[in-house]
């Protein structure tokens, strides 16, 4: 069994992973992601079975797939309100899974990750421009207490209805309202499992009903259990 060994750090609107990929089923996350071989390419199979054989790769959000290489990858998970995601969008002209150029990189194709997490942090977060007001606001609102506050009551406090930011949602982030939940819900439960925290103590902090479900919903959005996430989080970030 391949296991994952490398390090996982998250900045404020993205996450990196830097190392082999180990076992993993085939899921789909809230995140646009990007890949890149250490060496020689990866490998990224969709649903259907198609493979994708690249330096770099690009996955939309909600795009089932699995992940294999011989070689360390780096691969980067971008929140899909993020500037990033917004510019990656607008250059790319399909969506799925797609092969991308150096130039469409936020980072140098051959940066070790101390580099790729700089340069991704000092791109900064979404500008309210990108993005209506009330839905900016509704995420914050949403993203400061992952699953504590309903979505019905974020959306009251933004002048707006449970439907109507549930469409906004899926207009400009792409993705659900609820699956962008779960993933700042794993989000939290990840930072605590990097301080050294029980897998129980962590489901309750990210705001799960308990330790399974934060297990079901990891192996959906990342196809790996949280006990072998755990095993990449640096402790000293």
């Amino acid at each position: 069994m391949l296991e994952w060994s490398g390090e996982l750090r998250f900045g404020d609107f993205f996450a990196v992973y830097h190392g082999p990929a180990g076992d993993n089923d085939l899921h789909q996350h809230a995140a646009y992601q990007l890949i890149v071989a250490a060496s020689g390419h990866a490998n990224v199979v969709d649903e259907d079975g198609k493979v994708f054989a690249a330096k770099a790769l690009m996955i939309h959000p909600l795009v089932p797939h699995a992940i294999s290489a011989k070689t360390p990858l780096s691969m980067v998970y971008i929140d899909p309100q993020s500037p990033l995601a917004f510019d990656l969008t607008d250059r790319t002209e399909s969506s799925g899974i797609v092969e991308i150029c150096d130039d469409m990189l936020p980072f140098e194709q051959d940066a070790d990750p101390t580099s790729i997490f700089a340069s991704l942090q000092a791109a900064g977060k979404y500008p309210a421009s990108q993005l209506d007001p009330r839905l900016a606001s509704a995420l914050d609102i949403l993203g400061a207490r992952p699953g504590q506050v309903a979505i019905a009551d974020a959306a009251a406090q933004c002048d707006l209805s449970e439907s109507r930011l549930r469409t906004l949602s899926r207009e400009q982030l792409l993705v659900p309202m609820s699956t962008w939940i779960i993933w700042r819900k794993l989000e939290s439960a990840a930072r605590e499992l990097s301080s050294g925290v029980s897998l129980s103590e962590a489901a309750l902090a990210g705001g799960f009903a308990d330790q399974a479900h934060f297990t079901r919903e990891m192996r959906r959005m990342f196809g790996i259990t949280p006990r072998s996430a755990a095993a990449t989080l640096n402790p000293k970030q």
